[in-house]
């Protein structure tokens, strides 16, 4: 927190002091004094000597325009430091004094928000968030913060209304976020058994203008526990045309759909369709078992080799040296065991996900980055260390 404090105070006294600088000519003693009352403000921040939040800087010069941005940027500070009442405090001062700019007013009161919701009071940042809306400021911004305060509250409901009133007043589209939405309530729907009304959000989900694949990989689910398997294999080929880096969630129970209808000629030409792509990991593995079930260990050892030649990856080197180590000798077996199990943890250490936006990483797919909040942002990692 001490290196963000530093990175900020030069901004802040820079702001400060070019803004007081500006009235030096006409008042040459205002400057010496906010330098002198803002230096004095700044020793109280960092030495937390101040007890009321509402005392800090309060021997500045009536704050105007020219400083109010310094006045925003240590109530920012108050916030990621965590000290949310003087933050409240220093961003509520800016929104009552009517003297400033409307913009600068605006630019406070969403700061303010932002205070509250930080603060866990959301009842007071969505009144706040409302206002802005109310008087046509920082619309999107407004917008922006609440869907996302109302996706963390799981409230999809009120989520979609704002998204779908968002586009309406900005006219700024947001592509696929009502889809996720709407799949988010269907998700709930089903935990609680009501697979009908399911299915109607997501079918919603898919007229929103998205590709659809999130919803098009639940219905394909839903049609696999239902054992409708041409269904399933439908919507599988759906997924895999409107989103394929999602192969390798999807490849299992397609392969066992294609499996359960019996159909071996369908399933052979699925597998054609395979071996002409540089497929990831999870595809060349199911696919090797496929092809062993069908022809033998031969055809599939040769299909592993040749896919994992297009597409080197340490998952595959460890599963090609896995099958060495029954055909090693018996005074090599040792050695080769030992790179088996160098490069088992190797694979267990990488994560196979990571989102684009903030790098979170991890095993576990998800639509929405648990870290950052975004949508669609959590990819499959491929590559030697990937899939």
């Amino acid at each position: 927190m001490i290196n963000l404090l530093w990175l900020l105070l030069p901004v802040a006294a820079a702001a400060g002091w070019f803004a007081a600088k500006r009235n030096s000519k006409k008042h040459p003693e205002a400057f010496w004094d906010y330098s002198s009352q803002f230096h004095a403000g700044l020793n109280v921040l960092i030495n937390d000597t101040q007890d009321k939040p509402d005392q800090l800087f309060s021997e500045f010069s009536t704050i105007d325009n020219g400083t109010a941005d310094t006045h925003l940027a240590l109530g920012n500070l108050y916030r990621r430091r965590g000290e949310m009442d003087r933050a409240i405090v220093m961003h509520q001062s800016l929104v009552d004094n009517n003297d400033l700019d409307k913009d600068i007013r605006a630019a406070a009161r969403y700061e303010l928000a932002r205070d509250y919701d930080a603060a866990g009071l959301l009842d007071r940042s969505e009144k706040v968030f409302k206002e802005l809306l109310a008087s046509g400021e920082r619309t999107n911004d407004a917008y922006e913060s609440l869907m996302q305060l109302h996706e963390r509250e799981r409230d999809w409901a009120t989520a979609i209304k704002l998204a779908e009133e968002s586009e309406s007043v900005t006219g700024e589209s947001r592509p696929g976020l009502v889809a996720h939405y709407y799949c988010e309530l269907a998700t709930e729907a089903l935990a609680s058994g009501y697979t009908e009304e399911a299915i109607t959000l997501l079918a919603k989900a898919q007229s929103d203008g998205a590709d659809g694949a999130r919803a098009n990989l639940m219905l394909a689910s839903l049609a696999y526990d239902n054992s409708d398997y041409s269904k399933a294999i439908t919507n599988y080929e759906r997924v895999e045309q409107q989103r394929p880096e999602l192969m390798p969630e999807i490849i299992t129970p397609w392969f066992e759909s294609l499996s359960r209808i019996q159909d071996e000629a369908a399933l052979r030409r699925f597998l054609e369709q395979l071996r002409g792509r540089k497929n990831a990991y999870s595809v060349i593995r199911s696919a090797r078992t496929v092809i062993e079930s069908l022809d033998g260990t031969g055809p599939a050892d040769a299909f592993f080799i040749d896919q994992i030649l297009k597409r080197p990856s340490l998952k595959g080197l460890r599963d090609w040296a896995q099958d060495q180590l029954d055909k090693s000798k018996p005074e090599e077996r040792d050695k080769v065991q030992i790179m088996c199990a160098m490069l088992d943890r190797v694979v267990e250490d990488k994560p196979g996900y990571q989102c684009s936006s903030c790098g979170f990483s991890g095993n576990e797919f998800h639509w929405r980055c648990p870290s950052c909040g975004n949508w669609d942002s959590v990819h499959t990692i491929i590559g030697a260390e990937g899939e």
